[in-house]
């Protein structure tokens, strides 16, 4: 697998517009693009009427062909002059060939009077690399998900609930690859009763294979001088959404019948606990959170110095393209939330190898030029990494913003003792002081999660990690985070002196809360690996530690999801110990409102921000912006499904 995509083979034409040398077809019609774009995607699927008296909170659009963003950029202004403010559009395109940010930003200024909109795409056009990029635009109102890759594969990766589809793209007769059978059959999955499509296209390739998978399908008017285009609409779909996305694994199926969020309890002010807040507040949820300590982050997420750092893989899995995609949505966010970088720096990471594999890892990565120059190169150094996405955060200061929100309330020496179901979409939290009912409840919090084990086998370990720093007395430039079997970041400023943040230990079995001198060695002799040319021992006496345990899980995998009950997955799904291949499209609901977020481990910087994103749209029902393969990787059932099928 290879993250890199192939730039696209293009000219511009002498307007300014660009053409496709690849496909010999346009991008745009220089002329009159934004009328038809009006008349063939917006009129067609009637969606200025369906806008105006849409009842249901969201809106999904899905396109093949994102290309310059044109039809996105029109129905984003229609859908602000048309629907209410309290609506959301979620918007999906998928493009093989994705412009770089710069050739994007020159082929829209043939459309000054969407330049504004154009302004903040633009601004938070994702790095052009294989996979799912989720973008959310116009203060949270429209959420934008791209699929740099093939079409049928980044349909076949989503999850979500498609409205209306813009079958755009280049010409059947010069891209026939792209409308194949499986692309038809997943739109088909995720397609509901009532979705419409539109298409400028009236080719007999499209015509039969929407009509195949139960599409009612007519030809009209075409725009301008075209004679005919297709438009149609999804009479019959005998499948369930929660069937449609699972597929015949119903056991790591994250969607079900949900209540419209009133009031959601989040347990832990930690990175996991902070992100997801931050989400559902901006999402106008109302959100409170429990933390059992006496401060915000008062556990692993309370370092002074993090690092940004996601360890990419040299081969491809759903694990690795997991937190590929935290990496790039954390600087996204980061850059969004904070750009005067008051809390963090993008100022790039160089990682150097430990072991002669790894250096055989970074050889394979470098040669097979696995990622993009933008995400991953080579250092300076042979066989050394450089990630220029990369940098470090004030994790507590960052808690700390995510968290100032009016539709967030905190309260702090505030353990949860228990829940108790009150009704089907209501659940009553019980502290060591009081009860509140709330309509959801996520766990983010690895010392309280052993409720949540009343109904999941959640194997997890602590591992104790002692991380060290000293007031710098000299000048020590470093520009770069660097990392080895240990780690220092640039020195940071605090109360008028600069100080040196570097560790770290790891310690399975260990629950000693106290600094260990011991340990501050043991980070100086890491530091010592790093930045040879000194004589850190003798700055042993100076050092400052702190001390936190961060939850693992026994697969290294978070446990992002919906929370099952065990005991009914057993009875449901027991023939899973007879046969472990088998499939069903018999499904089981998670308990409904339930959701968990833990075990991220040193990389919570990295995987957290994401998780929030997901387990979002799973409580207001969007589109989510992980690969379904990413989603059963994480899911708090696996372990219950490993040990089913352990006994076939």
């Amino acid at each position: 697998m290879n993250y890199r995509l192939p730039a696209p083979a293009l000219t511009w034409k002498k307007d300014g517009a660009p053409k496709s040398t690849q496909f010999d077809d346009i991008y745009f019609d220089s002329q009159s693009g934004i009328n038809e774009t009006d008349y063939v995607f917006i009129q067609k699927n009637n969606l200025i009427e369906r806008w105006s008296s849409l009842a249901k909170p969201v809106f999904t659009i899905a396109e093949t062909g994102f290309g310059t963003g044109l039809n996105f950029l029109c129905a984003w202004r229609a859908w602000k002059e048309s629907a209410a403010s309290n609506k959301t559009l979620h918007f999906i395109s998928v493009e093989k060939y994705p412009l770089s940010k710069e050739i994007l930003s020159n082929a829209l200024k043939m459309w000054p009077e969407l330049s504004k909109l154009s302004d903040e795409l633009i601004a938070n056009y994702p790095v052009v690399c294989h996979g799912l990029h989720r973008i959310s635009l116009d203060n949270g109102n429209l959420q934008l998900t791209l699929w740099f890759g093939e079409a049928s594969e980044g349909f076949t990766a989503l999850n979500a609930n498609v409205d209306a589809w813009f079958l755009d793209g280049f010409a059947p007769s010069k891209n026939p690859e792209m409308w194949s059978n499986s692309l038809f059959n997943e739109i088909l999955r995720l397609s509901d009763v009532g979705t419409t499509f539109s298409t400028f296209t009236a080719a007999g390739i499209v015509r039969r294979g929407l009509q195949s998978t139960g599409f009612n399908v007519q030809k009209v008017k075409g725009f301008g001088i075209k004679r005919e285009m297709l438009v149609g609409i999804l009479e019959e779909q005998p499948l369930t959404f929660n069937q449609r996305m699972s597929e015949g694994l119903p056991w790591l199926s994250v969607r079900s019948e949900t209540s419209t969020p009133k009031k959601v309890l989040i347990v832990g002010a930690g990175l996991a606990g902070s992100h997801c807040a931050s989400q559902l507040a901006s999402r106008g949820i109302s959100v409170e959170v429990w933390d059992r300590g006496n401060e915000i982050a008062s556990g692993a997420s309370g370092n002074p110095q993090g690092m940004i750092y996601p360890k990419l893989a040299s081969h491809d899995t759903p694990l690795n393209r997991f937190y590929l995609a935290g990496y790039m949505y954390t600087h996204r966010l980061l850059s969004r939330i904070d750009p005067s970088k008051k809390i963090w720096n993008d100022c790039g990471l160089i990682q150097k190898p430990i072991t002669e594999l790894e250096v055989k890892r970074f050889e394979k990565i470098l040669s097979d030029k696995i990622y993009p120059e933008e995400v991953l190169r080579q250092n300076q150094e042979f066989n050394e990494l450089f990630l220029p996405l990369s940098g470090w955060v004030k994790p507590k200061e960052l808690c700390s913003q995510l968290l100032n929100h009016p539709n967030i309330k905190v309260t702090l020496n505030k353990p949860l003792v228990k829940i108790d179901q009150q009704s089907t979409y209501s659940w009553v939290a019980t502290s060591n002081e009081s009860s509140d009912t709330f309509s959801h409840i996520i766990f983010c919090q690895a010392h309280t999660s052993s409720i949540a084990d009343t109904y999941l086998d959640l194997p997890r370990m602590a591992i104790r990690g002692q991380v060290s720093s000293f007031v710098l007395n000299k000048d020590l430039s470093i520009d770069n985070v660097l990392c080895h079997e240990g780690y220092v970041s640039p020195p940071i400023s605090h109360e008028k002196q600069r100080h040196l943040h570097f560790g770290s230990t790891y310690s399975l079995n260990d629950s000693d809360e106290t600094v260990r001198f011991s340990d501050h060695i043991k980070n100086l002799e890491k530091l010592t690996q790093l930045l040879p040319n000194h004589n850190w021992q003798k700055r042993a006496k100076d050092c400052i530690g702190r001390v936190s345990f961060r939850c693992t899980i026994s697969d290294y995998t978070p446990i992002v999801g919906p929370i099952f009950d065990k005991k009914v997955l057993q009875e449901t799904y027991a023939q899973l110990g007879k046969n472990a291949k088998w499939k069903s499209n018999l499904t089981s609901n998670p308990l409904p409102g339930l959701f968990i977020n833990i075990g991220h481990g040193s990389k919570g910087l990295i995987s957290t921000p994401l998780s929030a994103c997901y387990l979002t749209s799973l409580i207001l029902n969007e589109p989510t912006p992980l690969e379904r393969a990413i989603e059963r990787v994480i899911h708090p059932s696996r372990f219950i499904i490993r040990q089913l099928k352990r006994a076939s």
